[in-house]
């Protein structure tokens, strides 16, 4: 299971694409899986045959997990402290009257049906959640009192967010003139001031890399984000989600405005592709669509920095021919303190109000 970006810590297999014995091409759709943000896409290493599967649908593993083996057909694969684990057992019939037989059919595994019945709720009438419907222990907990239980993307937003209440963190602003960026996306349908925040926060992590890398505990060490990626957090139902752009200084800015736009739908149905999945040093968060005028986001603990974007306003300004109402927004950029210090991220913002102007 390779590292899928800013994800928790579990990663529950949702559906293998391929069967054992399947033929298999380098870069071809693997299996999904499911994390805290959403489905993704996990794309096969290497070329080969499918030649076993060691985690099935609805196991839950980690980055760096052997789950399956790929070679060349016929080819043995590794002995016994990989071998193939089984998905949990279901519970067997116990007894043959109807309600049980109609019991056996729900798919939920021997602790969830001591969990239902430990509640009183009839499993028959749960709506489970899981692979092919299964019933989970939060559905049992959602049944038994609808306003008690946390749904999995909450509690794992919770977790990463206090691991990040421990991450040294500070914040520095700026005030922007769009008058020029405006003018731009002018000439550019569908263009908006995200897009043009995320090509100036690529543009300034090019010019200064100290914040386009992240802090590693094991070591420790910082380790330098290559290519360029700059994450896009999006909202979608209940939970929020950073997909990743890669190198989007580099493309024309209507390119860029198609290219997000895909993002920001695969974000909202929950299944993001491979390519919007890697690591970001920094992430552009735009509340200014909602009247925000400015706020200080919370750094992800993987990644450097976050820059917070609000609401555009004109305010009246002294200029050489007088005074002119401008078209400005309030830039909060938080960094973590272990990745760099003031004065590097001062100049980072510096580099991004630029750009912008």
């Amino acid at each position: 299971m390779p590292p899928l970006g800013q994800t928790s810590d579990e990663i529950r297999i949702a559906a293998w694409l391929k069967q054992v014995g399947d033929d298999v091409s380098e870069g071809e759709p693997l299996l999904d899986v499911e994390t805290d943000k959403a489905i993704l896409e996990v794309e096969a290493a290497s070329s080969g045959v499918l030649l076993a599967i060691a985690h099935e649908a609805g196991a839950v593993v980690t980055a760096g997990d052997t789950i399956g083996w790929i070679g060349a057909a016929g080819e043995e694969i590794p002995a016994a402290d990989h071998a193939p684990l089984a998905p949990a057992p279901l519970e067997q019939p116990k007894e043959v009257d109807a309600r049980t037989r109609q019991a056996d059919r729900v798919l939920a595994t021997p602790v969830v049906r001591a969990l239902a019945r430990e509640h009183g709720v009839d499993i028959n009438l749960v709506q489970g959640t899981g692979p092919a419907g299964r019933v989970e222990k939060q559905d049992v907990l959602a049944a038994a009192d609808p306003a008690a239980p946390v749904p999995a993307h909450r509690r794992a937003v919770a977790a990463r967010l206090t691991r990040a209440a421990g991450v040294p963190q500070f914040s520095l602003g700026a005030t922007v003139d769009l008058t020029r960026g405006l003018a731009v996306l002018d000439a550019t349908p569908g263009g908006t001031v995200t897009h043009l925040l995320v090509r100036a926060v690529a543009a300034a992590l090019r010019q200064h890399p100290a914040l386009n890398r992240t802090w590693v505990d094991d070591g420790p060490r910082l380790r330098p984000v290559e290519p360029i990626r700059v994450g896009l957090a999006v909202s979608a139902d209940d939970r929020l989600v950073v997909p990743t752009l890669a190198e989007p200084d580099r493309e024309p800015l209507a390119a860029l405005v198609a290219r997000i736009g895909t993002l920001v739908g695969e974000a909202r149905t929950g299944r993001i592709g491979a390519a919007h999945t890697g690591t970001a040093a920094v992430t552009v968060s735009n509340l200014g669509m909602f009247g925000v005028d400015w706020f200080q986001a919370i750094v992800d603990p993987d990644q450097a920095a976050i820059l917070a974007a609000g609401a555009i306003i004109r305010r009246p300004v002294v200029t050489a021919e007088g005074i002119s109402t401008v078209p400005q927004i309030e830039l909060v950029l938080t960094v973590d303190h272990r990745v760099a210090d003031g004065v590097a991220a001062a100049r980072f913002l510096q580099a991004v109000k630029a750009e912008l102007e």
